[in-house]
């Protein structure tokens, strides 16, 4: 309950918190999941270059965090990690949002990214007060409630935290991106 109302106070106390659409978050069309994928073309890149660039990305990125890296393949090219990010709301933290990250080297000098399983927890000796995984429109605690006041508050710090997250996982992409093009790396690997 206190996390409950920790979240509630972050969007009452937010100052002047723009009105908030939902989230137009990517979403597989085979899985339904939301899901941000890619292929990406790097010139004049080995197969061998693109995966100890990707491995040694994936290290440091996620050097601390409880994610670990599940895949390490360098025959098939492959790296799956299960992370995290930090969920934010009004710059404060409500949270882990877990994902699950898949690199694959391909031929010719291309690699496939691949993120999905989103899902918020917020875990505290009382209970789990996540809002659930990202396909729900509405969160989890949600339905827990009759009060359309308290509803709506919760469904407002619900939008925030995917648009966030959305902007967290654009700019991890972005430096994953940065990682395989850089060839001075290639030298320290």
């Amino acid at each position: 309950m206190k996390t409950l109302l920790f979240l509630l106070t972050l969007t009452l106390t937010a100052p002047a918190v723009r009105a908030q659409d939902p989230p137009t978050l990517p979403v597989d069309p085979t899985t339904h999941l939301v899901a941000y994928s890619a292929v990406v073309d790097i010139p004049g890149a080995t197969e061998s270059e693109l995966y100890r660039r990707a491995r040694a990305w994936a290290l440091r990125r996620y050097k601390g965090d409880a994610a670990v890296l599940q895949v390490q393949d360098a025959a098939t090219g492959k790296i799956i990690v299960k992370g995290r990010t930090q969920a934010l709301v009004n710059g404060r933290n409500c949270g882990p949002v877990g994902h699950v990250l898949s690199i694959r080297v391909l031929k010719g000098g291309q690699y496939q990214y691949h993120v999905t399983n989103f899902v918020h927890t917020n875990a505290t000796p009382t209970g789990d007060y996540g809002m659930g995984p990202f396909e729900r429109d509405k969160p989890h605690l949600a339905s827990a409630y009759t009060d359309e006041v308290t509803d709506a508050l919760i469904q407002k710090t619900w939008d925030l935290l995917r648009v966030n997250t959305d902007d967290e996982i654009k700019t991890m992409l972005g430096y994953l991106q940065a990682a395989m093009t850089d060839t001075t790396q290639d030298a320290k690997l």
